[in-house]
């Protein structure tokens, strides 16, 4: 009986594991700052990570319009490069949130602030 080799997708294996991680951990941290705001009925913590996780959601948006440009050009993107890029897109989600943002902080806000009243 013949088998073949798994096929695996090496092209970013490590930077798909290092991605589901740091999603893992913000996900963590929100809720740890959800059960925290709950339980001592902090209204500003709560606010605090209503805007944070709009930041979070708001640079998910980026990183996936930045998935629909098509490589190319006269020089080749190195890692910094991306690196710097993935760096500029969370400060200007968090610069967005921290202004009107796009709504999500405030609704989060009014639904989760029921429980803690």
């Amino acid at each position: 009986m013949k088998t073949s080799p798994i096929n695996i997708n090496t092209s970013f294996p490590l930077d798909n594991a290092v991605e589901i991680q740091k999603q893992n951990q913000k996900a963590e941290n929100f809720e740890e700052v959800l059960k925290k705001a709950s339980e001592k009925k902090d209204d500003g913590e709560l606010r605090k990570a209503c805007k944070e996780f709009e930041a979070y959601f708001i640079n998910q948006l980026f990183k996936e319009m930045r998935r629909t440009i098509q490589p190319g050009g006269l020089i080749e993107k190195s890692r910094g490069e991306e690196i710097f890029e993935e760096m500029l897109d969370e400060e200007y989600s968090k610069l967005a949130s921290n202004g009107n943002g796009i709504g999500l902080a405030d609704m989060l806000y009014k639904q989760l602030s029921k429980d803690i009243k």
